[in-house]
């Protein structure tokens, strides 16, 4: 396991013999490699020369730029991590909480707890990454559904049935090597560029009131028609 301290430099004047920082990198040594930083852009320098599986975090006081930090790490390297703070803003606090693969610890973190904190943050993190990826799949299946469900409705319009219009997108999305979302998404961006053209002005006089657009070809994407 490679960890990755950063030790804001207010939380180095802790008089507690316990919470001295050679104290945390034995500690973490035992698991393995350790790195020690004391400002947040030397973190996120570092987070993108090197893969660790573990930040800790101890600072006096938790504030915005260390949400900051903690927010885009998550999004571009998700990791364990640990925060370990004496105060803190109750908003900042909140929103970090909230997304459940954050381990906040308050107040004096001693180095006898820091080995059962860290299980504790490892078993957090994987069962929150756990749900977050399975409302993922949730969310794209009901996005897939909408897309396939408008792709069908514009195809019913030309005059197939439900049925058919399902065979046809399913068709055409094997032909192409492509998903029914994926192919349906194509259709759907046919007829809106479909639409766009129909509405543009026409030099020669006003557009015939009561238009409709051409019936999409889906064998090409790059169709376009009035």
């Amino acid at each position: 396991m490679r960890s990755l301290i950063l030790c804001d430099p207010s939380f180095s004047v802790v008089p507690v013999v316990d919470c001295e920082m050679v104290q945390y990198q034995a500690c973490l040594a035992a698991f393995g490699h350790v790195t020690v930083l004391a400002s947040i852009s030397q973190v996120e320098q570092r987070l993108h020369q090197q893969q660790f599986d573990t930040l800790l975090i101890l600072t006096d006081k938790l504030h915005s730029q260390i949400q900051g930090l903690i927010q885009r790490t998550l999004a571009s390297n998700p990791m364990v991590i640990i925060v370990n703070a004496k105060s803190w803003e109750q908003t900042v606090l909140s929103e970090l909480l909230d997304c459940g693969r954050i381990t906040f610890i308050p107040d004096m973190l001693t180095v006898n707890r820091l080995t059962s904190v860290i299980s504790l943050a490892q078993i957090r993190f994987n069962a929150a990454s756990k749900t977050l990826a399975e409302f993922k799949k949730l969310d794209d299946e009901i996005r897939s559904i909408k897309l396939l469900s408008q792709a069908k409705l514009i195809l019913m319009q030309q005059g197939f049935d439900e049925a058919k219009a399902h065979q046809i997108i399913q068709q055409q999305a094997m032909q192409k090597g492509l998903s029914l979302a994926q192919m349906s998404s194509q259709i759907i961006a046919v007829v809106n560029q479909s639409k766009r053209d129909c509405a543009e002005p026409i030099n020669h006089g006003a557009p015939h009131v009561g238009a409709v657009v051409s019936k999409v070809n889906i064998n090409s994407t790059n169709h376009k028609g009035c």
